[in-house]
């Protein structure tokens, strides 16, 4: 189904991004290209006597993560591990993200415009023209959507409000409102284009990381402004109290062949698996509700037996790529793998 009339597309504000994802998720379809023209620049505005046209080091240490998290993203989508150390200089001087501090102020612009061009570069050939542009505006929305950095934010005031005990410590917290009626509305968009892209899905565990550093950072500013909402050196450590990373696990779905099913402990499925387009080699466990669900133990012991390829959702742990766990979420046919 189409609904545009345009090949090309110019991305000039955040709400076009979600109007287009929306779209793509109720069924219609994308333009064939895209590009981004003064969005997106993250801002944010900072307040305190060392932030006139300068950044602290400790305020720079949140935009470090973030180009950290971003290289990453981008190792990922390349090597399909989220491994820096593939990434050549050439590769990481493209990838740069640009902090400009304007002039007589304290006001931070973000600008990912290199990253998203290299990633759009990097997928052709591993997807048809419509996911590549279902995926970059994804990535932009993610890494440089204020929407996204609200989500965070109210995330996080809603774990450490049912964290505290004391009410009186939760007043501060609760003064702090972030999100608009029309945000709100955008979360769902959010949680299917993560649920439809294992990739997505990676760089959003990632920019929730880069956010946590980031918000850890403005403790050492007076404030924060980002979007309206804003954020004193207080709340800014409040946020982050007890905030656990989540880019240490990560999405690995793709079409894998059963090398071997062991299910000779009771207590633990477990199976050796290849994927099919890189070769990788994996002992997973499967999640305990499938042992009752669906037939999936059998679907996989017919898959091995058959010799035949199966698309496996799998989350793993790991560190820099390396895989130290592995569990299977759930298996389905090739054939009735989503698109």
């Amino acid at each position: 189904m189409d609904k545009f009339d345009e090949i090309h597309v110019d991305i000039e504000s955040e709400q076009q991004a979600f109007d287009l994802l929306e779209s793509y998720l109720d069924g219609y379809g994308l333009p064939d290209s895209l590009s981004f023209n003064g969005w997106p620049n993250l801002t944010i505005k900072l307040t305190g006597e060392k932030f006139n046209r300068s950044l602290t080091p400790s305020v720079m240490k949140g935009f470090v993560e973030m180009q950290a998290q971003i290289n990453k993203s981008y190792a990922l989508a390349k090597y399909g591990v989220p491994d820096v150390r593939k990434l050549t200089k050439e590769e990481l001087d493209a990838l740069e993200i640009e902090v400009t501090v304007e002039q007589g102020s304290s006001i931070v612009e973000i600008n990912i415009d290199g990253f998203l061009t290299k990633l759009t570069q990097e997928l052709v050939g591993k997807m048809n023209a419509t996911e590549i542009m279902f995926t970059v505006l994804g990535a932009a929305v993610i890494w440089g959507g204020v929407t996204v950095f609200k989500r965070f934010l109210d995330n996080r005031k809603d774990t450490r409000l049912a964290e505290i005990a004391k009410d009186g410590e939760k007043e501060h917290l609760r003064t702090m409102q972030i999100m608009s009626e029309q945000e709100t509305k955008r979360l769902r968009v959010i949680s299917e284009m993560v649920a439809e892209k294992p990739l997505l899905d990676n760089m959003d565990r990632m920019s929730y990381d880069a956010k946590t550093q980031m918000v850890k950072s403005f403790v050492r500013s007076d404030s924060a402004q980002i979007d309206g909402v804003t954020i004193d050196s207080e709340m800014a450590k409040e946020l982050v109290t007890n905030a656990r990373r989540r880019s240490s696990e990560m999405r690995i779905d793709g079409i894998y062949r059963i090398e071997e099913v062991n299910n000779t402990d009771p207590e633990s499925f477990k199976v050796k698996v290849r994927r099919v387009d890189t070769d990788q080699r994996l002992t997973c466990v499967v999640q305990d509700v499938f042992l009752d669900e669906s037939g999936n133990k059998e679907a996989l012991q017919r898959a091995e037996w058959e010799r035949k390829p199966v698309h496996l959702s799998i989350n793993a742990k790991h560190v820099d790529g390396d895989i130290k766990s592995a569990v299977i979420l759930y298996v389905r046919d090739v054939e009735k793998k989503p698109e």
